[in-house]
């Protein structure tokens, strides 16, 4: 959670936890005029997170004349460490990079704008569906909506829809929420009681757009019409059990047989669910006691000879 203004150091704006996400539903519908998908999602937040720390310095950095929408990132810089440090961009290509520089520009247009530091401490995987790279993005919003309350929530929403479509729901910061139009509209969601999850990440990187490009291509994830029960009843494990479902599952698996087997695998231990998040690769199991998740750690463990392969404890939604 954020605290804003909670300095460890000199000149420190706050620290802020960005929790990865699992799709407990998935529904991908027709393209709309902007070329995307239109989608129906249930979001939940996980207990495995990256941290996000921002910095101040005392150099204001004015905005040069004719300087693009994002400022081309003036006044941002990023460092990364953690155990999951290696590739990840430590410049414009880092979604809280983005995040930063498009809230400076839109806060402080052409006034003195703060040069502003961040640090990210990286535990989630890349590349792998659970949405870390957004929920940095969040984070980073977060924090300097705290710092400098300008923007309106309406604003914030918008720089976060612009950075992905994971980021709005990151933004929010709560523990499960309901998601249309590429995500960018959401209903917070009371939360039913948390649950022990795996999240078994296998090494194999899935391209978003590509996993949206393989739709349609068999009959197992052909579209049709999507019937919800009333929100209060979300909230019940049961409800949800009967609504998890990932449209992109099957393209995915028929492309990458190495995670079917890892999934029939998890299935085989009956977690009340097992699936596919976003577009993968990464595979979760949400299991009805702690008995059980250990029994199918050892089950995964024991399976061998997968490269690479993460078999991550954790709790949601939290």
């Amino acid at each position: 959670m954020t605290r804003a203004g909670e300095a460890a150091g000199a000149g420190e704006i706050g620290t802020a936890e960005a929790h990865a996400k699992v799709n407990l539903r998935l529904r991908v519908f027709a393209r709309d005029e902007t070329g995307f998908h239109g989608v129906e999602t249930v979001l939940a937040r996980t207990s495995l997170s990256d941290t996000v720390t921002l910095s101040e310095s005392d150099t204001r950095e004015a905005r040069p004349k004719g300087a693009a929408s994002r400022g081309a990132g003036r006044g941002v810089t990023l460092s990364v460490d953690g155990p999951l440090a290696d590739g990840v961009p430590d410049g414009s290509d880092n979604l809280c990079w983005q995040a930063a520089a498009a809230f400076l520009d839109r806060a402080f247009r052409r006034r003195a704008r703060p040069a502003v530091h961040i640090h990210l401490t990286k535990r989630i995987p890349m590349g792998s569906g659970l949405g870390g790279g957004s929920a940095d993005a969040g984070a980073t919003l977060r924090l300097l909506a705290d710092r400098w309350p300008r923007l309106e929530t309406r604003e914030l929403i918008d720089i976060a829809g612009e950075i992905g479509s994971d980021v709005p729901f990151a933004l929010l910061d709560v523990p499960m929420a309901l998601g249309w139009e590429r995500g960018r509209r959401l209903l917070p969601l009371r939360p039913p009681r948390p649950r022990p999850a795996l999240l078994v990440c296998g090494g194999i990187h899935v391209s978003t757009p590509e996993a949206y490009g393989w739709l349609g291509r068999t009959e197992a994830d052909a579209g049709g019409a999507s019937v919800f029960p009333g929100a209060t009843r979300l909230a019940e494990w049961e409800s949800l059990e009967r609504l998890a479902r990932n449209d992109l599952e099957a393209p995915v698996l028929a492309r990458h047989p190495e995670l079917s087997e890892l999934l029939d695998q998890l299935r085989s231990c009956d977690p009340a669910v097992a699936a596919l998040t976003g577009s993968g690769s990464a595979l979760f199991a949400i299991f009805r006691d702690e008995t059980e998740r250990a029994r199918a750690r050892r089950a995964l463990a024991a399976r061998g000879g997968a490269d690479g392969l993460r078999i991550l404890d954790v709790t949601l939604p939290v």
